[in-house]
């Protein structure tokens, strides 16, 4: 199995399934669009009261194709157009973490209200070994979500962190035993789906905004930093390694 993430309706649960477990449940160009798809069709039907994004394979999404990216594939949505679109579903999300999580795996998980993970899985961000610094929506979305310090464990670090680290975190709200993630999975759609729909949707909405409420940062500029991590001779010099099959070289390339 390997394609376009599919959507499926049963009842009050829209269940979005990556479809590319040969290559870590990467996001291809197309995927982006079949993505916000998806969003569109679930904000559409009344009767969706939780979204639950799982996968299969020893990955449960390992972020954009970096291919792609080092190629300058261009797309009618962004990867950070894609976590904004799930963080703001009116319906509560929950992310099955059943694998590793990586990359802009990790944001997109992070855009889901919660993430119950396997025991077995690990994360990691490796953006600033890549020569970037990572857009601002997905640096104010780790900020909010799990605080200052644990997203500087992740961006600072480029370390692959074990559940037991990724619960004390934050990152994944619930670990679980392998063999009883679905099963905990399915407790939680059936207790959101007990609650008043129009209240559920109000809370959510007002649980976003407050914690919105108190930022201050410059968005512009942050997301102007990340532009340039773009354009950079060490971002260059990274992209030209995965093609190469090497490790970066920065020493070659510093700075922006």
């Amino acid at each position: 199995m390997s394609g376009t993430p599919t959507l499926t309706l049963d009842g009050g649960r829209a269940t979005i399934a990556l479809q590319r477990p040969d290559k870590r449940n990467r996001i291809e160009p197309a995927d982006l669009v079949a993505l916000v798809g998806h969003c569109d069709t679930i904000e559409a039907d009344p009767m969706v009261e939780v979204v639950v994004i799982e996968a299969e394979g020893p990955s449960w999404c390992s972020g954009y194709h970096l291919g792609a990216l080092a190629e300058g594939a261009t797309t009618e949505y962004s990867f950070g157009d894609l976590c904004d679109r799930i963080e703001t579903l009116a319906v509560p999300t929950i992310a099955a973490l059943q694998g590793n999580v990586h990359g802009g795996g990790t944001d997109l998980a992070v855009s889901c209200d919660f993430r119950i993970g396997a025991d077995h899985l690990v994360a990691a961000m490796p953006a600033a070994r890549i020569g970037l610094q990572y857009y601002a929506g997905g640096l104010r979305r780790f900020v909010e979500r799990i605080g200052p310090d644990a997203t500087k464990r992740f961006f600072l670090t480029a370390e692959t962190m074990s559940a037991e680290v990724l619960e004390r975190l934050g990152f994944c709200t619930e670990v679980v035993p392998a063999a009883e993630l679905d099963q905990r999975v399915d407790r939680l759609v059936s207790a959101i789906g007990e609650l008043a729909p129009t209240a559920l949707r109000q809370t959510k909405q007002a649980i976003n905004d407050l914690s919105l409420s108190g930022a201050a940062a410059d968005m512009e500029q942050i997301q102007a930093g990340h532009r340039a991590s773009a354009r950079s001779t060490e971002h260059r010099e990274a992209m030209k390694a995965i093609q190469e099959k090497r490790r970066p070289d920065f020493t070659t390339a510093p700075g922006l």
